[in-house]
Formats: C-alpha cells, structure tokens, sequence
C-alpha cells in the first residue's frame, strides 16, 4: 500500500474501532439492565388479561370517549422518527473516501484519538491470541510428542545403520583390520546363482537369462582408431563398476541405447595415474544393424528386455551390480582422501572391488526406510485425528518435509560418526541414507528461497476468503430476521 492510503486507512480504522467498542459496552449496559429489571413472566400475563378486557369492552365506548383521540397522531410519530433515522444516516454519511476520512479524522480529533495509532491497539487478547493460531508460522509449529518421533526415528536409524549395516565384509590384515561386516550383507552373498551347486528355480531362470540376454556393455574390448583393444582397467572384477550399462539407475539411460548401438559407455582407468576418462566407443559385435529402421519401436522393446534381463542375471553373482550412481562418481578425478589420497574416483572403485555392490546398498536401505515407516506413519495418524479424511502428500508439506528432514539429518549424522569410529573406511558410508538425506534437503532449500513467501501469501487469502464467507453468511442471517420480522407490516386504522 502506499504509505499515504496507509496513514487514511489507519485513521479510519482507528475510529471505526473506537464506534465499536463504544457500541459494545453500550449494549451490554442495556443487557445488564435488561437482566436488572426484567418484568416477571406473572406480570406480563397480568397485562394480557387487562388489554383482553379492554378488547372485549370496546363495544361499550361511546363516541364522545374519542373525542380527543387523534388518529394523526400516530402518522406524525412515525414521520417523526423517520425524520430522526434519516437525520443520523445523512451525519455518518460521506460522499467519498476522502470527505469519510476527514470526518474520520475530525471525530478523532474530538473524542481525543490517535488517526496514526498503530493497528495493533484495534485488537484485544482473544484477537491477538487468534491471529497467533491462524498464523502461517502456527501451522508449521512442531510441539512435543512431533519432536519426540522425530529424534527417536532418527535414532532407531542410527542404531539400524551401526547394528545391522556396518560395512560390507569383514575386513581382513591391511588398513582397516578386523572391522566386522554387515551379517545381512553377507547372508545376501551367500546366494550366487554362478555356483553350479545352487540348483533351484530361480537359478536355473537367471543361467537361461544369463545365454539369452547378451548386451555388448557386457564386453571389456572396444573400437579405438579402427582398432579392437581392450579397455584400460576393466577386467573380469571391474567392468561392471566401470560401465554405465550395469548401474541399476543409469543403465536404463546409457545402457538401452548401448545396446541398440552395439557399444560400450563408462569410464576408463589408468592405474598409474588414477584418472578415469569417459569414453562411448563400439564393440564391434552391434545386436541390431542397422540400429534404426521401421521395425525401431520392436527393437526398443526387445532392448528393454535384455537390458532387465541382463541386470536380473548379474545381481546374484559373486561380484554383483554396482551400487545406484557409484559407475558416475568415477568421473570426480580430484580429491584426496585417506592415507593413500585416493580422489573421489579412485574411492569408488575400491569400494566396489571390496564389497559395496547393489546388495549391500539394499541393506543400507534400511536406516532410512526406518524413518520412513516410523515417522510418516506419526505423520499420517496425526493428520487423520487432527483433519479427518483429507488428501495430502507428505513430502510436499512443509512441516512434515522439515520432519523428515531432520529425522534424516540426525541419521546421516550419525553416519559421519560412524566413518569416524571405522578409522574413516569409505565402506561404512551409507549411501541410500545420504541420498534420502538429499531427497529432502533439495526441496526445503527451494521452499526456503522461492517458494515460502508465496505460500504464506495463499495462506492468508485461505484466511481472508474464509472470514469473508463468514462474514456473508452471517449477514444472510440478519437480513433473514430483519425481513421476518419487519416485512409484514399491520397498518392503524380503517380505510
């Protein structure tokens, strides 16, 4: 508002407020001494009695008893009172805003008001009290038993992640000794559908899988300057880490074209260096040639099906898929971390070569689905016996997203600790932990920049349009009574 329409505003409010007040404190003398001198029901009935026999007697008047009865009289009462009504309807009329606000200022300076007083003066405690409940900032006000699922998820997480997670494997002589590996990881691994010795359906499907769904990401030899050479540093224990293909996320993306296109897309390493160079090179032995034609739409599908089908037959075997997005993090070459300074690159590789495949990355997944099930079922009984039935998405809320953010933020703190506690071995990182921590962090740091000051906006036109309603309907209500009561009119008199 521009600050002269402010400074009118306020004056007028200011005397509108006062006109208020003093109408409240005048009816509620009027009801006190309604309750003061209330006429006793027996007296009223006493009353009735008298104007029915006065009725019943009308018969016996004469005209000389009316002699002095004017029926005028009544009409000049009324036109008398109307004249009243009228003369106070043209005094608090205005012709426009600005003759409203002078006479808004002159009424103040009469009584001894205050045009400029702050806003706030207009309001007493239970106003006070509801603008603090109907606040914006009310609504995401966490009280004692929203602090109390909170931390305690984020600790059963922690103690998840410490007890059941750990690392990978056992760690045997060499720098990190006799660190303890996770028992779910390792129950997972003793299933491997390469020994020829487990013999069961699901074995048996994924060694069919394994002949039928032969995808050229799969190799370790490409095309570089027309020549088939093998690719630095992929061998029979690295090639899956080392190419795009064989991550569980990024292989739909890299992997599916791999396949139409007869080629190999990853990293490449150099042992003396550290460095891992991406490249996307052929493999001389393309599935589909040519890649593209009329029948694509069938050979997409039929990509698709490889693409899964090879993933389902790597997953169970000795070494196993790479854990989501760890195939990119062999393209940070900087860093330097440990006592070897490996970059983030070279710390990726290690982890893979040492343990930390898909399955042990299903296991880390525990630590935040505790908090997921414990916290969003608070969550959701809360809401219900608070608003009842209503629709709405966790995660979009901001209370509950700051909830769950901070469940996740003591978890992934707790992490740190960990790593610490194991002398700083990257396998005891908790890779799905962090990423459900960042699931979470992304979308509160957009809210924090962006988007609160627009939905504080929606909030107060929800409160603003619902007053409104209010106040309508309550008017519908007076006009209702003010026309029953006053519509059908008895004249005086005979025609």
């Amino acid at each position: 508002m521009r600050d002269v329409f402010e400074a009118e505003l306020r004056a007028a409010l200011q005397v509108q407020s006062e006109l208020l007040k003093r109408i409240g404190r005048t009816t509620e003398e009027v009801e006190r001494d309604f309750e003061q001198n209330r006429v006793r029901p027996s007296e009223i009935h006493d009353l009735e009695a008298i104007l029915d026999e006065l009725e019943a007697g009308s018969e016996f008047l004469r005209a000389e008893d009316l002699d002095s009865f004017d029926p005028d009289d009544i009409h000049r009462l009324y036109a008398r009172k109307r004249a009243e009504v009228s003369s106070e309807l043209t005094r608090i009329n205005y012709r426009d805003w600005d003759d409203f606000v002078k006479q808004s200022r002159a009424f103040a300076v009469g009584e001894g008001l205050d045009p400029l007083a702050p806003f706030d003066t207009m309001l007493d405690e239970e106003d006070f009290e509801r603008i603090k409940n109907e606040s914006y900032e009310a609504s995401l006000r966490w009280d004692r038993l929203d602090y109390l699922f909170v931390f305690a998820s984020g600790i059963l997480a922690a103690l998840s992640d410490l007890l059941l997670v750990r690392i990978p494997k056992t760690m045997g002589p060499g720098e990190y000794t006799g660190q303890k590996g996770s028992p779910l990881t390792e129950w997972l691994k003793r299933y491997d559908t390469s020994q020829k010795d487990t013999d069961d359906w699901f074995a048996n499907w994924v060694r069919k899988l394994e002949e039928k769904c032969k995808v050229p990401y799969d190799r370790q030899h490409a095309v570089f300057d027309e020549e088939l050479e093998e690719i630095p540093g992929m061998g029979g224990r690295s090639h899956r880490v080392q190419s795009f293909g064989h991550d569980p996320v990024l292989g739909f993306v890299f992997g599916i074209p791999d396949i139409l296109r007869g080629t190999i897309t990853g990293f490449s390493y150099d042992n003396l260096t550290g460095d891992h160079e991406f490249f996307s090179r052929p493999t001389g032995a393309a599935i589909f040639d040519p890649p593209v034609d009329e029948n694509f739409t069938v050979r997409l599908i039929e990509a698709l099906l490889k693409h899964i089908g090879h993933l389902i037959s790597d997953v169970a075997t000795p070494m196993g898929l790479p854990a989501p997005f760890m195939t990119l993090f062999q393209g940070i070459n900087f860093g330097s971390f440990g006592e070897k300074g490996r970059t983030v690159g070279e710390i990726a590789r290690w982890m893979y070569l040492n343990g930390y495949d898909f399955r042990h990355f299903l296991v880390s997944a525990i630590t935040p689905a505790v908090i997921e099930i414990v916290l969003r079922a608070y969550i959701m009984v809360r809401h219900y016996s608070e608003h009842g039935e209503t629709k709405f998405r966790v995660a979009q809320n901001p209370k509950y997203r700051s909830m769950l953010l901070t469940a996740h933020s003591v978890a992934a703190a707790a992490n740190a600790g960990k790593v610490a506690l194991y002398q700083r071995n990257p396998l005891a990182i908790n890779q799905a932990e962090w990423m459900a921590f960042l699931r979470y962090l992304l979308p509160h740091m957009k809210y924090w920049m962006f988007d609160r000051d627009r939905l504080k906006l929606e909030h107060m036109e929800q409160i603003n349009e619902s007053g409104w309603n209010d106040l309508l309907a309550s008017s519908d209500q007076l006009l209702e009574k003010i026309v029953a009561k006053e519509w059908n009119v008895v004249p005086l008199g005979r025609d």
